[in-house]
C-alpha cells in the first residue's frame, strides 16, 4: 500500500470515527428514556459504540509502533540505548531493572551531538484499568491455585472477588493470606506476593493518583523505576513478613523517586521524547505520518511483577504494528521467544511472524565450545563455502539461526546483534558525541577485549567465505562490523516505510469493523422499539417550505442585481459618486470666502489689491485677499474632510436603502417564520439538532429580518461603522506649496510680492481665477471619486459573501436530510406526545453513518 494512499485511509477511519463520536454526543444530551419499556440493551449498545469509536480514532491518529520484546537478561534495554546512541538512556543492568511499559517517541534533531532525552512522563491505571488488571491477575490465580490444589471452599470463594463496580480490597487480602498459609507452591506464592503488593499499593495511592500522568525528570526517572530486589526465600516467609502498606506521598502533586518506587505496580506506561541525529539514525523519511515510537516491553521471568507486566503489554501490544523479539545469544534454543509469539498471536487471533524482526542478542557471548572453536577455525580455511556447509559444522550457529527463523518469515529480518560493540563503534563517529552517561562508560572497553577482537575477526573471515547474496554473509558481517545496530536500523526504518502503515491500516481497519457492527446491532434493537403513531402532515410544514423556495428566488435576484450594478446608487437612482461630485462643485464653488473676495476686487477683469471706500466712512476690518497656493490650503483640507465625511454618509445610506428594499420583499416570509417561532428554539435546536443545523436555522432569521439581522454586520465589515479621515488632504493640494526652494509657494500675478510682475490686461485676473477654482474642484473630485469607489467595493465585497452564504444555507434547509429540523419549526405545538423524539432520530442517525472510504 502505497504511503498517501495509506495516510488518507487513515484519515478517512478518523474521521468516520470522530462523526460517532460526535452524534453519539447529541444522545448525550438529551438521552433515551430510562423506563421500564425501554429495553437496556440499547443503552449497552451505546457504551460499546462509544469505546469502538474512541478506538477507530485513537488507532487512526497513531504513529507506528515497533514493540520491543524478549527475556530479562537478552540486553533488551542496552539494545534500545544503542540503537538511539546513548547506552543507558533506560535503566540497564545484567539484573531484571524495568518492569514497565515504555514508550520512546524518536525525534530527529538537527546537529551532529548526543542524543537527547527527554523528561518522563509517568501515566498511573485509572480505576477501569486498575480492575482490568486485577481481573487478569486473578484469573492467573485461579490457574496456579487449581495447579496447587488448594481447597475446593477456597477456590469457590475466588469467584466473587473478581471486581464489578468496586474492588474488594480488603476481601482479596484475606483470600490471598488464607491461600498463602495453605501452599508452598514458588509460582502462587509468588503470585500472591505481587497481588499483594498490588492491592496495598492501590489502596493507599488509587484515589489520589489513579489516571493522572506526572512529568519527571532523568534522574528521578532512573532512581525511581527500577524494579526492587525479589526476595530470596519467598518459601520461608509468612504472610505477615510481605511488603506492608506504603506511606502516602509527601506530595501528590509531584512524585519523588521513593514515590515512584512505592507507587511501582500501579503504573501503566512510561513515555520519553528522545532526539537522534541524522548521522545515529536517519529518520528524515519517516516524520509525521510516518513516525514511529519504540515500545520496551518488560521481559518474562520476573517474579516480583510478571502477571501484572504480562498484563500491561498485552494491553499495549493491541496496538503495536512490528514485534522486535530479542533472543539471548547466550541461551540459544531457549523457548522464551518462542512462548511471546505464541500468546501474541493467540491474543491477536492471527499469525503474526511477517510482523516480526528477530534479534539474536548477546550473539559475541555464544557458548562456543572449544570443539565448536575448533570447526569455526578449519571452516575460515575452506574455499568458498555454502550455508548449508557452515551450518553442518557449526551445531550452535545452525541451533541459533533455525531457533530466530521460526519466530518470522524472512531470514533477512534476522540480526545477530553485539549491543556494546555498536556502541563502542559509535563512540568512534565524532568527539561531539557521548554515547553513555560516565558511569556506564567502562562497559565500553568490554568490546575491545582481546578475545572479543579476535572472534569477530573470525566471524568476519567466516562471512567472506560466503557468496555476497547470502543471507548469512551478510548477517555476520553486520555483526561484525558494528554489532548489527546499523542494519537493525536500517530493517526497522524499512519496515515501517514499507509494511508498517499497511499494517496500521489493517488494525484501524479491524476496529472499524467492529464499529460497524456494533451498528448494525443498534439497526436492530431500534427496529424492535415501538411503533410511533405518524404525524399528520402540518400545513405550517408546506407552508415553511414554501416560504424558503420563496427566499432563495428573491435572494437570487438580488444576488443578479449586485453583481450587474458596478456602482451604489441613492434611493433616487442616482449613482452615489455623483451626489458627492456635485455636492463639491457646490462646495467649492459658493461656499468657498476666497472666490468671492477675489471676485469682488475684480474690474474689468483684473484684481485690484487696495479696497474701495465705503461711502459712509465706516471703518472695516480689511479681508486679504489671496495672492498664493498656501491661502487656499486650509478651505482644502476642511473641504476634503468634509467631503469624505459625506461620501461616507452617503455610501452608508444607499446600504440602509438597499436593506429596506429587501426587507419589504421578505415581509410574508418574516410572517410566515414568525408565527412559528417559540422563545427558547435556538437552544433546543443546538441541543438537539446540532451547531451546523443552528446554523442553517440563523440564516433563515436573517433571510426574513434582514435590517435587525445583518445590516449592522454589513456595515461594519464594510468600514461603514466608523468614520476615519483615510484621504490625506495635503498630498492631494494640487498647487505648489511653501518649502525650502519656493519660501513663498506658487505667487498669483496680481500679488504684490510677484518678483516679475505682468502688467494686467482686461480680464486675465478673472480668467486665471476660474482656472484655478476648476482645478482645485477637478482634483478634489477625481480623488474623492475613487474613494467612493473604495467604499462601494468593500460594500458589495461583504454583501456577496453574505448573500451567498445565505442562499446556500435556504437551499441546504430544502434538502431531504434536514426536514426532520424543518418539521419541528413549523410544529406549533413542539410538545405533543405524537412527535418522533430527538433522541430516537439521532441513535437512528448514528446507526447509518458510514465510512467515506467505503463510498
Amino acid at each position: 500500500m502505497k504511503s498517501d494512499m495509506a495516510i488518507a485511509q487513515l484519515r478517512q477511519y478518523k474521521e468516520y470515527g470522530e462523526s460517532v463520536l460526535q452524534s453519539l454526543e447529541l444522545v448525550s444530551q438529551n438521552p433515551p428514556p430510562q423506563e421500564s419499556w425501554f429495553p437496556n440493551s440499547i443503552h449497552e449498545n451505546i457504551q460499546r459504540l462509544k469505546a469502538s469509536a474512541q478506538r477507530v480514532v485513537e488507532i487512526a491518529s497513531s504513529p507506528v509502533k515497533i514493540g520491543v520484546m524478549g527475556e530479562f537478561s537478552s540486553g533488551k534495554t542496552l539494545l534500545i540505548g544503542s540503537l538511539i546512541g546513548y547506552a543507558d538512556a533506560l535503566p540497564v543492568s545484567e539484573t531484571p531493572t524495568t518492569g514497565n511499559v515504555t514508550a520512546i517517541h524518536l525525534r530527529q534533531q538537527p546537529d551532529l551531538q548526543t542524543t537527547q532525552i527527554g523528561k518522563y512522563t509517568v501515566h498511573y491505571l485509572s480505576d477501569e484499568g486498575v480492575k482490568e488488571c486485577l481481573r487478569f491477575m486473578l484469573q492467573e490465580v485461579e490457574v496456579r491455585a487449581k495447579a496447587a490444589e488448594l481447597s475446593l471452599e477456597l477456590l469457590a470463594s475466588l469467584k466473587n472477588l473478581h471486581p464489578t463496580k468496586i474492588v474488594d480490597s480488603n476481601g482479596i487480602l484475606r483470600w490471598c493470606e488464607q491461600a498463602w498459609n495453605q501452599t508452598q507452591s514458588l509460582e502462587l506464592r509468588s503470585l500472591l506476593r505481587e497481588l499483594v503488593v498490588y492491592m496495598r499499593t492501590y489502596n493507599a495511592y488509587g484515589k489520589y493518583i489513579g489516571g493522572k500522568s506526572y512529568e519527571i525528570d532523568h534522574t528521578t526517572a532512573k532512581k525511581g523505576l527500577r524494579l526492587a530486589e525479589p526476595p530470596m526465600n519467598i518459601l520461608e516467609l509468612s504472610f505477615d513478613q510481605l511488603p506492608a502498606p506504603p506511606q502516602p506521598w509527601a506530595n501528590f502533586a509531584q512524585p519523588s523517586a521513593v514515590d515512584l518506587h512505592k507507587s511501582f505496580s500501579l503504573i501503566r506506561r512510561i513515555d520519553v521524547t528522545v532526539e537522534v541525529c541524522k548521522e545515529i539514525w536517519d529518520l528524515s523519511a519517516l516524520q509525521g505520518t510516518n513516525e514511529f515510537v519504540l515500545l520496551d516491553f518488560p521481559g518474562l521471568g520476573s517474579a516480583d511483577s510478571g502477571v501484572r507486566d504480562t498484563f500491561l503489554s498485552l494491553r499495549e501490544l493491541t496496538d503495536v504494528q512490528t514485534l522486535l523479539l530479542l533472543l539471548n545469544g547466550r541461551y540459544p534454543g531457549g523457548a522464551i521467544a518462542s512462548k511471546i509469539r505464541t500468546m501474541l498471536e493467540r491474543d491477536k487471533g492471527q499469525d503474526l511472524r511477517d510482523r516480526i524482526i528477530v534479534g539474536v542478542g548477546r550473539f559475541n557471548q555464544l557458548p562456543l565450545t572449544q570443539s565448536d572453536e575448533r570447526a569455526l577455525d578449519e571452516l575460515i580455511d575452506e574455499p568458498l563455502l555454502s550455508e548449508a556447509n557452515i551450518l553442518e559444522s557449526l551445531g550452535i550457529l545452525q541451533l541459533t539461526i533455525a531457533s530466530a527463523s521460526n519466530l518470522t518469515t524472512e531470514k533477512k529480518n534476522i540480526v545477530l546483534l553485539s549491543q556494546l560493540h555498536g556502541l563502542a563503534k559509535l563512540a568512534e563517529l565524532s568527539s561531539l558525541i557521548q554515547v553513555s552517561s560516565p558511569e556506564f562508560l567502562p562497559e565500553l572497553d568490554i568490546p575491545n577485549k582481546l578475545s572479543e577482537v579476535e572472534l569477530r575477526e573470525k566471524w568476519q573471515q567466516l562471512s567472506k567465505k560466503l557468496p555476497p547474496s547470502s543471507t548469512l554473509h551478510k548477517q555476520l558481517s553486520d555483526f561484525a562490523e558494528d554489532g548489527g545496530i546499523s542494519r537493525l536500523r536500517s530493517l526497522l526504518k524499512e519496515h515501517v516505510a514499507q509494511h508498517g502503515l499497511k499494517q496500521l491500516v489493517e488494525d484501524t481497519q479491524r476496529t472499524v469493523k467492529a464499529l460497524q457492527k456494533e451498528q448494525d446491532n443498534l439497526k436492530i434493537l431500534l427496529e424492535q422499539l415501538p411503533t410511533y403513531i405518524p404525524v399528520e402532515e402540518n400545513p405550517k410544514f408546506i407552508e415553511l417550505r414554501h416560504g424558503i423556495e420563496n427566499l432563495v428566488t428573491i435572494y437570487r435576484q438580488f444576488q443578479e442585481e449586485l453583481e450587474k450594478q458596478p456602482i451604489l446608487k441613492n434611493r433616487d437612482g442616482v449613482a452615489v459618486s455623483d451626489v458627492v461630485k456635485d455636492e463639491l462643485t457646490n462646495k467649492i464653488f459658493f461656499e468657498w470666502s476666497e472666490w468671492t473676495l477675489l471676485f469682488d476686487r475684480t474690474k474689468n477683469g483684473t484684481i485690484s489689491l487696495t479696497k474701495a471706500d465705503s461711502i459712509f466712512g465706516d471703518e472695516e476690518v480689511e479681508d486679504t485677499i489671496p495672492t498664493k497656493s498656501d491661502d487656499f490650503h486650509s478651505a482644502f483640507v476642511q473641504t476634503i474632510q468634509e467631503m469624505q465625511t459625506f461620501a461616507h454618509d452617503r455610501t452608508t445610506e444607499a446600504v440602509t436603502d438597499f436593506f429596506k428594499k429587501l426587507s419589504i420583499e421578505v415581509a410574508d416570509e418574516r410572517t410566515t417564520v414568525n408565527s412559528v417561532l417559540s422563545p427558547d428554539i435556538e437552544q433546543y435546536i443546538q441541543n438537539n439538532f446540532g451547531k451546523n443545523q443552528l446554523r442553517l436555522f440563523r440564516n433563515l432569521l436573517r433571510a426574513v429580518d434582514p435590517i435587525n439581522k445583518w445590516q449592522k454586520l454589513i456595515i461594519e465589515h464594510s468600514g461603514l461603522a466608523t468614520n476615519h479621515h483615510t484621504i490625506n488632504a495635503d498630498t492631494l493640494f494640487p498647487l505648489a506649496r511653501q518649502d525650502e526652494k519656493h519660501p513663498n509657494g506658487q505667487i498669483f500675478d496680481w500679488s504684490p510680492d510677484k518678483k516679475y510682475p505682468t502688467p494686467p490686461r482686461p480680464f486675465n485676473h478673472q480668467i486665471a481665477v476660474l482656472r484655478l477654482r476648476d482645478e482645485i474642484t477637478a482634483s478634489a473630485g477625481l480623488h474623492l471619486v475613487q474613494y467612493v469607489s473604495q467604499l462601494t467595493k468593500q460594500v458589495k465585497f461583504s454583501f456577496s459573501r453574505a448573500l451567498k452564504e445565505i442562499v446556500d444555507s435556504l437551499q441546504e434547509l430544502l434538502k431531504t436530510k434536514h426536514e426532520p429540523l424543518l418539521r419541528y419549526i413549523a410544529d406549533t405545538d413542539k410538545d405533543k406526545s405524537t412527535s418522533i423524539p430527538p433522541w430516537l432520530e439521532t441513535l437512528s442517525q448514528v446507526a447509518i453513518i458510514s465510512d467515506s472510504s467505503e463510498l
